[in-house]
């Protein structure tokens, strides 16, 4: 189907594996499409090392999207309490706004670039404070003089 590309049927599953895990860690943020993308792989590898079927292709998908979606399920709520303590540490730190925050914008803190919410009216290059999380959205405020 694709061989006038010189593709494969397992190149677009590998294909699709990385463009839904990349979808995933730059713009969703909540590893839910990280199965969906572990399925592709595992087909794409098994596709490249056998000749499979159209249907084997997709069972082998759907089975391996099952079982990494029950094992990022077991690993997420294994340390569910855990993430909540891992990330209010957050609170308090100075971060640098990188896009008007108006009231959603984009700030920097520890070199990675944040989606951002506040009451207050940020403009680039200006600090602000981190007064809450939630997921990767961090709630920030105008820094005040005496911090």
């Amino acid at each position: 189907m694709f061989e006038s590309l010189g593709l494969e049927v397992w190149h677009l599953w590998l294909l699709a594996g990385c463009v839904i895990a990349v979808v995933e860690l730059i713009l969703v943020g909540s590893y839910y499409l990280l199965a969906l993308a572990a399925g592709a792989g595992v087909v794409g590898i098994a596709a490249s090392m056998t000749e499979l079927s159209m249907q084997a292709q997709w069972l082998v998908f759907i089975l391996a999207t099952a079982a990494a979606t029950g094992l990022l399920y077991f690993l997420r709520s294994k340390g569910g309490d855990e993430e909540i303590d891992n990330i209010s540490f957050m609170v308090g730190k100075q971060v640098k706004v990188v896009e008007d925050v108006s009231p959603r914008g984009r700030v920097d803190y520890k070199t990675v670039t944040w989606e951002a919410e506040s009451e207050d009216r940020l403009q680039a290059g200006e600090p602000a404070i981190i007064i809450g999380v939630n997921g990767s959205t961090l709630f920030v405020a105008k820094l005040k003089e005496n911090n």
